[in-house]
């Protein structure tokens, strides 16, 4: 039995590789239903805390880590939830996951999102997430320590591991690409987990990789930073994102105003205490905490502005991340 209103250890489902640049819906609920069939939540134990049952997806990810902080600072319980968490490899698996029912709410970059939503698949945004500011070096491309590359156009002939092929990583990498000259053909873009990132790197398997924390202090001496592609989609937008479906919010409307009013607050304070956070997130990430001490930290989204998606929106359809050009508005819930 798991304590009420605390997540589980964070619970890994397998990533899901893919050669296409899109998602379809059948796909999408095809895979929940098939390999996600055999990696599904345990029985819950309800009825502890007398609280609405609610099953968030996440990613092992500092900016993702809002549920783990939600829980140990009793957030959730305030908001009168009886909240489980499960942590996935990727945003395109836990998209799967939502889409078939297994979780009620994740969070996932905007792109795997829209393009959910652009082949039918009835998903809704309904809170901002990690926030990316340019200063703080949460996620950066990253080399091999002993690394001969200098330059972006070192990279023309090499492949680059991203945490998924359809995402705001890709396209952020893309950009950057672009940005410094590099013939965007001539370089290969790989999905690898964030946690296998660093072994990639070491073993030549990869020549660069967008690497973020905690991974990137975990990886420590062995990587070194080589550029920060982010700053090639704007200087500051909101980078992960809460997601539902349709039907389940039109069920659970109540309950989800609740959940995004435990996510604010724990926005708030997660950015003003950054020791305390910290401390949680090495429990469920299971991160050496001197290490973990010299990482950069997140910030967190406190509300969901438009003006902060639609950068992220916009490289994505340059770069054919997602089919056609989508305006943040269309996709945030009513109200939310």
């Amino acid at each position: 039995m798991h304590d009420a209103g605390r997540p589980r250890q964070p619970r890994q489902v397998p990533g899901m590789a893919t050669s296409t640049a899109r998602f379809s819906r059948a796909r999408l609920l095809a895979f929940a239903a098939g390999t996600l069939g055999a990696a599904t939540l345990p029985a819950r134990v309800l009825g502890q805390t007398g609280g609405t049952p609610i099953r968030i997806g996440t990613v092992a990810a500092d900016s993702y880590a809002e549920p783990y902080y939600a829980a140990d600072t009793g957030a959730f319980t305030k908001a009168g939830l009886d909240a489980d968490t499960t942590t996935f490899n990727n945003g395109a698996v836990l998209a799967a996951a939502c889409a078939g029912g297994t979780i009620d709410v994740g969070c996932g970059d905007i792109v795997s999102i829209t393009n959910a939503i652009a082949h039918g698949v009835p998903f809704v945004v309904i809170a901002g997430g990690g926030l990316s500011t340019g200063t703080a070096l949460t996620t950066v491309l990253c080399v091999a320590k002993n690394s001969p590359l200098k330059s972006a156009k070192d990279l023309e002939g090499q492949a680059i591991g991203v945490v998924s092929l359809v995402s705001l990583s890709s396209a952020a990498v893309k950009a950057w690409l672009d940005e410094n000259g590099v013939d965007i053909a001539k370089v290969r873009i790989v999905e690898i987990p964030f946690p296998q990132m660093a072994g990639a790197l070491d073993r030549g398997a990869v020549a660069a990789a967008l690497i973020t924390e905690p991974s990137l202090s975990a990886a420590g001496p062995d990587v070194r930073v080589f550029a920060k592609p982010y700053d090639s989609v704007a200087k500051q937008f909101i980078s992960g994102y809460w997601f539902t479906t349709r039907a389940w919010l039109a069920a659970n409307g109540e309950s989800a105003k609740r959940f995004v009013g435990a996510i604010y607050d724990t926005a708030r304070w997660a950015n003003a205490h950054q020791d305390d956070s910290l401390r949680i997130l090495v429990k469920y990430t299971k991160l050496d905490l001197e290490r973990a001490r010299s990482m950069n930290r997140s910030l967190y989204a406190t509300s969901l502005e438009p003006r902060l998606m639609q950068p992220v929106l916009n490289v994505a359809a340059k770069y054919k991340a997602i089919e056609k050009p989508f305006s943040a508005g269309d996709l945030i819930a009513k109200g939310f």
